[in-house]
């Protein structure tokens, strides 16, 4: 009778350890994620479509200068993309202010640096020449 229930506590005390072990398994600590957001930037100039080019990415292009850089640089091309429901086609010829991201890996081919744009509106500052 001692032997038995010698056997029935051991066997117990190895249930509820492979028990434990088993939920360690199942339910792994998670790991820690650091998200790091890209800081957004904005580029201001004109917007056209792409048209025919010799690199192949961006629906439209824009004319101008990233607002974040020198003020004294030379104004470039930019290939852009739209995210979300945003209607570039809207703006095609006019004079806008984009905020976005650059799209890492490009240029491409010798072409422009892909810009994926998360908001757009019209450029409303004038230039004034007061004498």
């Amino acid at each position: 009778m001692k032997y038995l229930l010698a056997l029935s506590a051991v066997a117990l005390i190895c249930l509820s350890s492979t028990n434990s072990f088993a939920q360690k398994k199942t339910n792994p600590q998670r790991p820690k994620i650091n998200h790091t957001k890209q800081a957004k930037f904005y580029w201001a100039g004109v917007l056209q479509k792409r048209g025919m080019t010799a690199y192949q990415y961006g629906t439209h292009i824009l004319n101008g200068k990233s607002l974040s850089g020198k003020p004294d640089q030379p104004e470039t091309t930019f290939a852009l993309k739209a995210v979300k429901k945003i209607n570039l086609n809207k703006y095609a010829g006019k004079k806008v202010i984009i905020t976005g991201k650059k799209v890492d890996g490009y240029p491409l081919d010798s072409g422009p640096e892909l810009i994926e744009v998360s908001a757009i509106e019209l450029d409303k500052v004038m230039k004034m020449n007061i004498k």
